[in-house]
């Protein structure tokens, strides 16, 4: 896939006619609440920013509708998934395992298989696996990538527990109905773990394990 980018369009806004800042990368500058530098104007979606996610886009209105209402509204989400729609098709919540180790955490890797599902087999969709991404130390739930059948729909199980602030152990010990093809994102948990029941839990190369504590067989 190549992708050469996208810009923003608001070169035709005359911005400066009323005061609306805009920003090196020429999109429009909101707050928390979606206000822009000139308090009567609000802004959302693309204009402002990536991602660019119409779902995003649609929170963010929301929240401009409440504020212009008087609420207390602002933006306060842990989590914005993404999805795309290929085949197999990807959803992705959270960080990665370079932007965990970027913003200071000592990550773990759990990772499962599709082929490895029973759901997966009976409906002759085998291709691809969810991983998932943890504190090393603290087991906390970082991040999750799906490449499989319906992950754009399975991610937000994994939205939900990054916004619940949960830990690997509480997606592990999670009862998942079988067979289903969310017992994926529990497996995965509990690979990360060291407690697979339906993969290999394979040792950590020492290079992984350094930095952390052992590596559990």
């Amino acid at each position: 896939m190549v992708s050469v980018g996208r810009v923003p369009n608001t070169d035709g806004l005359a911005a400066g006619a009323v005061g609306l800042k805009i920003d090196q990368r020429g999109f429009v500058e909101v707050d928390a609440q979606y206000r822009t530098s000139v308090p009567s104007i609000f802004a959302i979606g693309d204009l402002t920013g990536p991602p660019f996610l119409a779902h995003k886009a649609s929170k963010e209105g929301e929240i401009a509708a409440e504020v212009v209402a008087g609420m207390k509204s602002a933006r306060d989400w842990l989590a914005m998934p993404g999805a795309i729609f290929s085949d197999p098709e990807i959803g992705i919540v959270g960080l990665g395992e370079e932007e965990a180790r970027q913003a200071g955490h000592d990550p773990i890797v759990g990772k499962f298989s599709f082929g490895a599902l029973g759901r997966a087999v009976a409906i002759d969709h085998t291709d691809g696996f969810v991983k998932v991404i943890g504190d090393r130390n603290t087991k906390l739930l970082l991040g999750v990538t799906m490449v499989g059948p319906e992950a754009a729909d399975l991610i937000a199980e994994a939205a939900l527990a990054l916004e619940m602030g949960a830990y690997l152990e509480d997606v592990a010990l999670t009862v998942h109905a079988h067979p289903t093809l969310p017992e994926a994102f529990m497996e995965a948990c509990k690979a990360a773990l060291g407690e697979a029941i339906h993969a290999l839990n394979r040792p950590e190369r020492p290079d992984k394990a350094a930095a952390g504590a052992p590596a559990r067989a």
